[in-house]
């Protein structure tokens, strides 16, 4: 073959494709890319070279520069026609150039595994520092979502520094004439050749892991929701101005961030970018208000509405007098908060702190439930009261007046979007009083008609009490609040331990307009889902295309989950129960905090994985882990209970599940749940992560949509799964049409849903 000219930012070789041929490049350069960076190749160098003991290539080649390449033949003819024997000058080449790749692994590993262990302590540090500074500028101290959690990297992630010391030491070797007879050994440089080109395979499997890690991580520090530690030091900065003694300080800390951001690969550059050029126009800003002060009083004048301070005064007053409470119970909330506000961290498990939590906690329910009886009957809820419903507001102390203001104003008219199954809770709650819902099971999983029938079977009521109980409004929804209402809400928040359902400052790390959730944003989380994940509410349903010649089969019927909005700030999802009662055509449930702080789409994407887990569950009933009737939970149970097993697996790729069931806890639904959001958020766009095994399986089970099998149909990784899906569409298509064509002879109507059944297997 003769020689090859890439163009600069051409790709060469994609990862996947069969390694046809090694190529040696004679001029120019190339990166070679894997999943956590690349390393870059130049004249002299053998493309393919660290794949000699693979079939395909694991890198991707892209040309830096003009490049130009010569075909140098594939491992079999290397060792089949003596390729070394007759060729000896092709010994020292080979020996060097692997050498040299694998050194460039070896040092890039090495930079990365350090530049995260000072990411690490540096998000520490750096997030102490912020603590610190909260407290000694008397600001409430907002948490970083993930720094509890935060755990330095394993020690198998340590460098070997022998390995290094070892590979520079064979180069020497190589360069000394002296070596000449080891390397005139026939089989000495293919020996070489495969054992290198396993280390690097072994480097390449930890750096994939190395990488995921380093982007865990370095969310903490900047990340498209705001939740980091940039939005945490820039927030102090813009509240205490530039004129304060400590701006200087933060100031430096916020460019020490920047830095940090600048050299962190998983960071989008432009996003870096973007939020950096922000902050700078925000400097900018207040540079050129402090040269007119007056400019500011009168901007402030303007936007403010004097008015509302006055309206949010006595909150607390106007929720207690609204629900009728007593004097007793007045006075003994009253106390109750006033001990929760004077709590110096809210957050503190102390006894005293816990002791001030649940109180307040236990009241607040007792208050919520009696407003809401109050409400049912109330066709104008004061704003005050619709701030308590939906948001947990109480008091504008707590909450700070900017926002007790923000939420006054858009009380009135935030609503869910029922036609769209989301709700806010007081709207839910009043669809049950209603009958147009039934109410949640709790969380012994029983409903309310099974928890009638245990009381009645207890003897505890009689059956006349237990007939009338089922068909009383009040006790329905008196049971959601009861039990659905104050679990979701703890569950919601993403912390149990400190949990509060009063809305607090302290409880945001984001400013309660950009965390609060609405409707269109939840449909259009769902929607993305489903554009990947086309069959994920897909329900199996009889049905019935002639009566008369008995023609019938099983249908998917798309329901949609119900979502409520649960009146907390969290950063958690809860998947309550896949179906309501016995009827498996009826909607799953779901709640959202209305205050959602971490990432919209990983929650939504992690909700929908456990209602694909638990829906496949209660479809295969006691089967749920019998391999011999494959399923989504029975293929992933066999996969992970006997994955040492599996001859098809490599050491690396066992060490990396067995590291992941760790991190799991050893829980085989969550580690599903990793590996689901890993594909519908990676995978489903082109970017492979997982493990041929979990792939094969989801794909089988939660196929892509057509659009996404297009475009991942030129990728070797799914060819095998590609062409199993199109032959499992063909035959269901077959299938239906035959059903069409049966219909037709017999004189029948062919029912639309027959033709929407084909749309929907084609989709």
């Amino acid at each position: 073959m003769a020689s090859k000219r890439i163009p600069a930012g051409e790709t060469f070789i994609q990862a996947g494709q069969a390694l046809e041929n090694f190529w040696y490049i004679t001029d120019g350069s190339m990166q070679a890319q894997f999943p956590g960076g690349f390393i870059t190749l130049e004249k002299g160098d053998i493309i393919g070279i660290c794949d000699f003991n693979q079939e395909s290539h694991f890198l991707t080649y892209q040309a830096v520069t003009d490049c130009m390449v010569i075909p140098y033949g594939s491992p079999a003819v290397l060792i089949r026609t003596k390729f070394f024997e007759e060729h000896p000058d092709n010994r020292t080449r080979f020996a060097l150039t692997m050498n040299r790749s694998a050194r460039k692994f070896l040092d890039k590993y090495t930079t990365t595994w350090k530049s995260c262990r000072i990411l690490y302590e540096f998000l520490l540090s750096s997030y102490a520092s912020y603590r610190k500074l909260c407290e000694e500028l008397h600001i409430v101290i907002k948490e970083l979502p993930g720094i509890d959690t935060l755990e330095p990297m394993e020690k198998s992630f340590i460098p070997n520094v022998w390995q290094s010391t070892y590979y520079v030491g064979l180069h020497n070797i190589f360069l000394n004439k002296t070596a000449a007879p080891v390397l005139q050994e026939n089989q000495f440089v293919p020996g070489y050749l495969y054992h290198a080109a396993g280390d690097v395979h072994t480097l390449l499997e930890k750096f994939r892991s190395l990488y995921d890690y380093a982007g865990e991580i370095s969310h903490l520090l900047l990340n498209e929701d705001r939740l980091d530690l940039f939005d945490l030091y820039t927030g102090i900065y813009y509240r205490i101005g530039m004129q304060n003694p400590r701006s200087t300080e933060i100031s430096a800390a916020i460019r020490s961030i920047c830095s940090h951001v600048e050299s962190q690969p998983g960071i989008s550059s432009q996003l870096a970018a973007g939020r950096i050029q922000e902050y700078q126009s925000q400097v900018d800003n207040m540079k050129k208000l402090m040269e007119h002060p007056a400019m500011t009083d009168m901007q402030a004048d303007f936007q403010k509405d004097y008015s509302l301070p006055a309206k949010l005064t006595d909150s607390v007053g106007i929720i207690l007098e609204y629900a009728n409470c007593t004097g007793e119970l007045t006075s003994t909330f009253k106390n109750a908060l006033a001990a929760y506000k004077q709590l110096p961290d809210k957050n503190a498990t102390v006894p005293e702190a816990m002791r001030a939590r649940q109180k307040l906690t236990d009241l607040f329910y007792q208050v919520y439930t009696a407003a809401f009886m109050v409400s049912l009957t109330d066709n104008n809820i004061p704003p005050i009261l619709k701030m308590f419903f939906n948001f947990g507001f109480l008091d504008a102390d707590l909450t700070g007046m900017d926002s007790a203001c923000f939420l006054y104003q858009n009380a009135q008219l935030y609503a869910g979007d029922p036609e769209h199954g989301i709700y806010t809770i007081h709207e839910w709650l009043k669809a049950i009083y209603e009958g147009e819902k039934e109410p949640s099971i709790n969380e012994l999983d029983v409903d309310f008609e099974r928890h009638i029938q245990s009381m009645k079977s207890e003897g505890s009521i009689t059956a006349e009490a237990a007939e009338e109980m089922l068909h009383d409004k009040s006790r329905k929804v008196l049971f959601e609040l009861e039990n659905m209402f104050p679990r979701a809400s703890k569950i919601t928040s993403g912390k149990p331990a400190i949990f509060s359902p009063v809305l607090s400052e302290h409880q945001f790390i984001r400013q309660p307009e950009d965390a609060l959730l609405y409707p269109d944003q939840i449909v259009n989380a769902i929607n993305s889902i489903r554009a990947a994940d086309y069959t994920v509410f897909a329900r199996k349903s009889l049905t019935v295309l002639s009566q008369k010649e008995n023609v019938h089969d099983f249908f998917n019927v798309e329901i949609l989950p119900d979502i409520i909005l649960m009146p907390v700030v969290g950063m958690r999802g809860s998947m309550w129960q896949e179906i309501v009662g016995r009827n498996r055509l009826t909607p799953a449930r779901m709640m959202l905090p209305v205050f959602q702080l971490e990432s919209l789409e990983k929650v939504m994407v992690r909700m929908v994985g456990e209602y694909r887990w638990e829906m496949c569950k209660r479809v295969q009933g006691a089967r749920w882990n019998d391999v011999t009737e494959p399923s989504l939970t029975s293929l992933y149970y066999d996969f992970l209970q006997f994955y040492r097993k599996n001859p098809e697996l490599s050491p690396d790729t066992k060490e990396k599940i067995r590291s992941g069931l760790q991190k799991c806890k050893q829980n085989f639904k969550e580690y599903f749940l990793s590996d689901y959001m890993v594909y519908i958020m990676f995978e489903s766009k082109g970017s492979p992560h997982l493990t041929k095994n979990a792939r094969a399986i989801l794909f089988g089970q939660c196929p892509f949509s057509a659009p996404i099998r297009q475009a991942l149909s030129s990728n070797p990784i799914y060819q095998e799964l590609l062409e199993a899906h199109g032959r499992s569409v063909a035959e269901r298509c077959k299938k239906l049409d035959n059903l069409s064509r049966k219909l037709i002879a017999k004189q029948e109507k062919v029912p639309e849903s027959l033709d929407q059944e084909i749309e929907f297997t084609r989709r």
